[in-house]
């Protein structure tokens, strides 16, 4: 499931961003770029992201995973973001957050959206995760990395 929506074009191993608002920007730009049916959806993107992680940060151990829901989508979009300094994320265990999993999904499909998140937790709360994405110096390796942790 996870290398259908996780690519190499999908993957930015060096994210510029100065604050948590700034990578959800980024985000969102680059979600809506994944699917058709979000082309012309950056701002609203953006905007239920923000809303999202006002409602409770999803980071914890390093790891961000926004996450949201849009009507407009046609098919589970994501991408996989590596911050060398980590950001402040307002993170559960106040620790700033190296690699985020951004996703943006239909609204239906709640089985595989739940799937996909506990997928994503299991491998982000491996011992190695941040630090091995933290090295990668080309998609692939992160790539190789999550194939790695979800046959471990």
């Amino acid at each position: 499931m996870h290398n259908e929506i996780f690519r190499k074009e999908n993957i930015i191993l060096d994210l510029q961003a100065s604050s948590g608002s700034a990578a959800l920007d980024t985000f969102a730009e680059a979600l809506a770029l994944q699917d058709p049916g979000l082309k012309d959806s950056k701002d609203k993107i953006l905007k239920a992201l923000k809303a999202r992680e006002a409602s409770g940060s999803t980071g914890a151990d390093r790891v961000g995973i926004p996450h949201v829901k849009m009507a407009e989508a046609t098919k589970v979009s994501g991408l996989i973001a590596v911050h060398s300094d980590g950001l402040d994320y307002q993170a559960l265990d106040g620790e700033p957050v190296h690699v985020f999993f951004a996703i943006v999904r239909p609204e239906a499909e709640d089985a595989e959206h739940v799937g996909l998140l506990r997928w994503i937790a299991e491998v982000a709360q491996h011992q190695d995760f941040v630090s091995f994405a933290m090295q990668a110096t080309e998609p692939g390796q992160v790539l190789d990395l999550l194939s790695d942790l979800a046959t471990a």
